[in-house]
């Protein structure tokens, strides 16, 4: 699909975290308010407190005033976390997102797009990112990927070995 505009670098993803993005979420959920407060109350930096939530905007989850919590948002909230549940809502809100359609429709085929290959696609559909920016930002991407696709829990755990 060709976008019908070039996209802003605020768009394309930089928060790598998922687990991050969430614990955002939840915040402003009790209550907290403001970026610093958030930051107070989750341990995660200011700086990427900002790349979290603008991940929550793109990933339908938040509003644009970066306060109100979506449908989707609240459900992804009552989903226990670490969950196959929650791998399924994440999965689906990646997959659905307007952003990933144009950069990256290939992010969940079985074989992972390279970071090469989403990088030049970024940097191509980005107004205004150079190449090194787009390429950290395809690594966000991948990452988002293994979050949602890596088993949370090993069917058979590994045993200690015996001392000999």
């Amino acid at each position: 699909m060709p976008p019908t505009r070039l996209l802003r670098s605020a768009e394309i993803p930089q928060a790598d975290s998922l687990a991050n993005v969430r614990r955002v979420l939840e915040a402003l959920s009790g209550g907290v308010d403001t970026r610093e407060q958030i930051a107070e109350h989750t341990g995660i930096s200011l700086r990427h407190v900002g790349y979290a939530l603008a991940a929550a905007r793109v990933l339908g989850w938040l509003g644009d005033d970066d306060a109100s919590i979506t449908p989707a948002g609240r459900a992804l909230l009552a989903t226990p976390s670490g969950t196959a549940d929650e791998r399924a809502l994440l999965r689906r809100a990646i997959f659905e997102c307007d952003v990933v359609k144009q950069i990256a429709p290939d992010l969940f085929d079985p074989a992972a797009p390279t970071v090469v290959a989403l990088a030049r696609r970024i940097f191509r559909l980005t107004a205004g990112l150079g190449k090194e920016t787009a390429r950290r930002r395809a690594q966000t991407l991948l990452a988002w990927r293994s979050q949602v696709l890596e088993q949370q829990l090993s069917l058979f755990p590994k045993r200690p070995r015996k001392q000999s």
